[in-house]
């Protein structure tokens, strides 16, 4: 993939500079805004999307069973909107926007308990649901200085780079929980109660001292919203291939970034003999974290399509 985009890339160079006139150079003057899209092929993010062919069950159950820390690294999205304001003939300030995300709702049927109760030979099916959202947006803002060479441009940027990522996951069940039904119900294998034997459950419940013995996950915060903020860099060429229009190619870093991800937890419902009746429990995973990321392995290559107005 990433051979094919650099062919495609130096395909537009060559044949733009055969279709060029011989004019002069175009440079956007002071005052002048430009907005383009980027693309980092060496960006690395973390997977908000199950990939084309995935099965969903399998996506959701691999974020599921991880639920201590997710991590962001210290990199530009791998795409993004970038708008730009031309403050003198040697600097611009800019800032550029990333994001991903999904919102999933997989349901598989289960066996309708109170129709089994009812009927033991019933065929009647209800349907659980795993709600998941994932989503994660980075900005970035600095200021880039130039140096004209007439058609082209040498640029060096630094600023500041904000991403947030991360999300929880919610579940609904087909099957209440009922005395007649042992305070137990039938549920998607994802759901249902732990097994020494078997540990891809999400359902990770342990008896604990509020008398509940069987419960089932209501709620997980286990990809718990990670915040980084760190300081980047970029040096790179622009060519105005045509009036207006402009690509650039930059080298960029974030040589130093600080993370902290909150508190993640799951909660539970299930009978309490406490109160001989329905309860939840609140199952703390991680109290919260913290890292400081410094290197020079966060390179990237970011090339950009601009037009100036």
């Amino acid at each position: 993939m990433k051979k094919i985009l650099f062919i495609l890339f130096a395909c537009f160079v060559a044949l733009t500079l055969s279709a060029q006139e011989k004019k002069a150079p175009y440079q956007p003057k002071p005052g002048t805004f430009s907005f383009g899209i980027t693309f980092n092929p060496m960006a690395l993010e973390k997977s908000y999307q199950p990939a084309t062919g995935d099965y969903t069950g399998d996506y959701i159950k691999k974020l599921g069973t991880d639920p201590k820390q997710m991590f962001i690294l210290g990199k530009e999205p791998l795409a993004a909107f970038m708008l730009k304001y031309r403050v003198s003939e040697y600097m611009s300030v800019r800032g550029n926007i990333g994001f991903t995300g999904s919102l999933i709702n997989y349901k598989e049927y289960v066996d309708d308990d109170a129709a089994l109760r009812q009927n033991s030979l019933s065929q009647a099916k209800t349907v659980d649901v795993i709600h998941n959202k994932l989503n994660s947006v980075s900005f970035g803002v600095a200021a880039e200085f130039h140096k004209n060479i007439g058609s082209f441009q040498f640029n060096f940027g630094a600023g500041l780079l904000y991403a947030i990522g991360g999300g929880s996951m919610s579940y609904t069940y087909g099957n209440p929980l009922t005395k007649e039904g042992g305070w137990a119900r039938s549920t998607m294998p994802l759901l249902a109660l732990p097994n020494p034997q078997d540990n891809t459950t999400l359902n990770q419940f342990e008896p604990n001292t509020n008398g509940i013995a069987v419960a089932y996950p209501v709620e997980s915060y286990n990809q718990g919203y990670i915040h980084g903020l760190g300081l980047s860099v970029d040096m790179g060429v622009e060519w105005f291939c045509f009036p207006h229009v402009s690509i650039a190619l930059s080298m960029t870093m974030t040589p130093i970034m600080g993370v902290f991800q909150p508190q993640t937890w799951t909660i539970y419902e299930g009978y309490s003999t406490f109160k001989d009746g329905l309860d939840r429990y609140n199952k703390l995973v991680s109290p919260g974290s913290n890292a400081l990321l410094y290197g020079t392995n966060t390179f990237g290559l970011r090339f950009s399509l601009n037009y100036y107005l």
